[in-house]
């Protein structure tokens, strides 16, 4: 029997396919002429990863590629003219238009840094615009912005934005992912997030709880984050109550490798890898992240007992995406990712651990007519696991009381059309629809034994429609007119619990629940002069109350907290003014004023308080208000240096509390005044790269009744890297430099900040 793949026949066919292959590749590359060229910026030093394209009369693409670590590109394309394009993230778009005649050429071309009015940001009107004549306030932190922090998580790096929060102080890396909801703009922090955080338009926003697994996109992979402040519930729905955070990841590339290694004290190691290649417009990428700390003591020695043991943790990503360019803007893309974290809750006993799957396929269309066309699907399957212990007042035992179990499914689907019309109107309109499907399965115990079996749960389903007109009236004047109509169903809602000792089943069926929200949002926007821009606001936003906050109760400490299935949705209507200035690549700055009201915000109410135990449970409180300044400027004083200052300024309080009028006039919890961020960096990239990070945060309150103060506090973070050879770099990154103490939560007992985290460690980076 013949076992050979092929016979004789066939291989002579595959020779002669493969030669005349190689004649006719031959014969395309006789007839291209290379352009070759250097990047640098106005310092003299290579720009690697420079996009470098070549475009004819058309606008079709003949060429593409990405300079390498010298900052050299190499473009191959037939005589002719053609329009010559370089970009770099934080430069300024370098176009010239070329003629390739009879000889190869070869240019040096000088970028300069990026001014505000030269950005490019999407997420503010779901469209590409330039970030100032963005109709709303918007903050972006790039990829160096990333390699020039110390923190290794996205959330502290976050911590720089001035307004950004979450319901506690303390780090993702040991703090327990349900206290990781981020809001915006102190509109009220919870373990449900108040503002929406994506990745490459994909909601990152856990399905069941509504909090954020900070370490499901791995650092090497970040080409930029955008956050954009305000009510953005007209375009993005139910979890825009207070912005939109969007995470990016890096576009596809020819052979591009970003990796770092690094490893610290308190025995931590972290890797974080991003790989990419692209050939005849099919592209791939992998990327992935690994983590794992021992952590540290969460309570002071002075309150320490027995059962406190360190809160180390660990967590890993892993993320593969393929794509395929067919010319121009068009693209399909099928990515998947996983991600499982483990973690010890500061006791011997407490642990909660989380494994997701995620698969998402989408494409992106234009047509003859200028219409852009995107479209992606999406699902999450995930698994959490949690238990709870009840610890006595001298911290010296603990026993088990609660172990949770929570599987939950969602899938989405997005479909975004954007046009500009007449050169003056920028029209926008899609449909966002997501399900999901949520149960906490929750064993009690007693005394040591198991005693009731507890199941909980339902379905959501949401859908939405917007629209979009930002148009431009004259060279001076932007109108913006948006507007989304959502509906939310919750339904198959249940509770069951069975008595083990009795073997008694109590079933509790939820009535089914449909709500609407209508969510318009109008802005003007007015260039007086060409670097300065004046802008103004309206708008009303919502969040609809997620499964977790309406079936899922749980416990922190001696803090318990109860489910509350009556939940109504949280309403907002607000306004601001802002200016832009970019007067020269000097200096650039960004001042808003805002105000914002909330009904029937969702919070821990208090209903009793006992040594040993704080109940609490969720409730829609009456009416809140936030209103503040928040302010941010860049200056390049000299050549290599950048440095960033932010200040936020809210005043977050009670307006009406029909519950217990003794909240009126209370700051809302975790909450603070006053909020300032300082960066200093001095980058040479043939030398060393310095950068220093200040961050300083006011008093703030852990409880609705004001009686459990966090004071105000600051902390310092420094990086310095060098390269060692070509494509290499070693760096030193230290985390709270002056290891100063300082509160992230009570209940009562005092929780404690991350102290001062030390490592080490190499960057490589290669790009063809």
């Amino acid at each position: 029997m013949n076992t050979s793949f092929f016979n004789k026949k066939q291989i002579a066919g595959i020779c002669i396919l493969l030669c005349l292959l190689v004649v006719n590749i031959a014969a395309t590359t006789a007839q291209s002429l290379t352009i070759s060229g250097r990047v640098v910026d106005n310092g003299g030093a290579a720009i690697r990863g420079a996009a470098a394209s070549l475009t004819d009369s058309t606008g079709r693409a003949v060429d593409s590629t990405r300079t390498d670590e010298d900052g050299r590109f190499r473009l191959l394309a037939p005589a002719g003219s053609y329009d010559l394009s370089i970009t770099a993230g934080g430069f300024s778009t370098f176009k010239r238009m070329v003629t390739v005649e009879g000889v190869d050429q070869s240019i040096e071309l000088t970028l300069d840094p990026a001014t505000l009015s030269e950005s490019i940001t999407i997420t503010p009107v779901r469209a590409e615009i330039r970030l100032i004549d963005a109709p709303a306030s918007v903050s972006v932190l790039d990829s160096k912005d990333v390699d020039n922090a110390a923190a290794q998580t996205m959330d502290d790096l976050l911590r720089q934005v001035p307004g950004f929060s979450l319901f506690r102080r303390s780090s993702s890396m040991v703090a327990n992912p349900t206290t990781q909801g981020v809001s915006l703009r102190g509109t009220g922090a919870s373990g449900a997030s108040r503002t929406l955080v994506m990745s490459d338009n994909v909601p990152l926003n856990d399905a069941f709880g509504g909090w954020v697994y900070w370490d499901r996109v791995p650092r090497a992979a970040v080409d930029r984050i955008e956050l954009v402040r305000g009510g953005s519930s007209d375009l993005y729905g139910s979890d825009a109550l207070s912005g939109v955070i969007n995470v990016i990841s890096r576009p596809p590339s020819d052979r591009v490798v970003n990796f770092e290694a690094s490893y610290g004290t308190r025995d931590t190691s972290d890797v974080s890898f991003y790989v990419a290649d692209q050939w005849k417009g099919f592209g791939i990428n992998l990327s992935g992240e690994a983590m794992r700390t021992d952590g540290y003591f969460l309570v002071g020695p002075d309150d320490r007992g027995l059962v406190d043991a360190e809160a180390a943790s660990k967590h890993r990503a892993l993320g593969l995406r393929i794509s395929y360019d067919w010319g121009g803007e068009d693209q399909f893309f099928l990515r998947g990712s996983l991600f499982d974290e483990d973690r010890d809750n500061g006791t011997l006993l407490q642990r909660n651990d989380t494994a997701t799957e995620s698969v998402a396929t989408g494409a992106r269309l234009r047509t003859p007519d200028g219409s852009n066309w995107n479209f992606t699907l999406f699902a999450n399957q995930q698994r959490f696991h949690q238990n709870f212990t009840a610890v006595s007042a001298d911290r010296n035992s603990e026993t088990l009381n609660r172990n949770q179990f929570v599987p939950s499914r969602d899938a989405g689907f997005s479909f975004n059309w954007s046009r500009l019309s007449f050169e003056k109107h920028l029209l926008v309109a899609g449909v966002d629809l997501r399900g999901v499907r949520g149960t906490s399965n929750e064993e009690g115990f007693f005394n040591g034994r198991m005693t009731t079996l507890l199941s909980t749960g339902g379905r959501q389903r949401r859908a939405g429609f917007f629209a979009q007109d930002l148009l431009r009236i004259s060279s001076r004047w932007q109108l913006a007119v948006s507007a989304r109509y959502d509906n939310w169903r919750d339904s198959s809602a249940a509770s069951v619990l069975k008595t083990l000792a009795t073997g008694v089943v109590q079933p509790t069926f939820f009535a089914e629940r449909s709500k609407n929200a209508f969510s318009p949002r109008l802005a003007v926007t007015f260039r007086p002069v060409e670097s300065l821009s004046l802008r103004a606001a309206g708008y009303r936003a919502f969040r609809a109350p997620t499964l977790n906050e309406l079936y899922r109760g749980f416990r922190v400490g001696n803090v318990q907290t109860l489910a509350n299935e009556l939940l109504e949705a949280e309403r907002l209507t607000g306004g601001e003014v802002g200016a832009d200035w970019t007067g020269s690549k000097i200096l650039s700055a960004r001042i808003s004023g805002y105000w914002t009201e909330t009904v029937n915000p969702v919070t821990n109410f208090t209903l009793s308080v006992t040594p040993a135990l704080i109940t609490r449970q969720r409730r829609n409180l009456g009416r809140t208000r936030s209103r503040g300044i928040e302010a941010e400027t860049e200056i390049r004083p000299a050549k290599y240096w950048r440095i960033t200052a932010g200040y936020l300024f809210s005043d977050a309080t009670v307006k009406r509390a029909p519950q217990d009028a003794a909240l009126v006039g209370l700051w809302l919890p975790q909450i603070p005044r006053h909020q300032f961020t300082l960066q200093t960096v001095y980058s040479h990239p043939d030398h060393v790269t310095a950068a220093m990070q200040f961050r300083a945060t006011g008093k703030q309150f852990d409880d609705d009744q004001n009686q459990l103060a966090l004071g105000s506090f600051a902390v310092v973070d420094a990086m310095i890297s060098r390269p060692l050879i070509r494509s290499l770099d070693l760096f030193l990154a230290v985390q709270n430099v002056f290891d100063q103490q300082y509160a992230v939560g009570r209940t009562p007992v005092e929780t404690l900040g991350m102290p001062r985290l030390i490592r080490g460690g190499i960057r490589i980076r290669f790009e063809r």
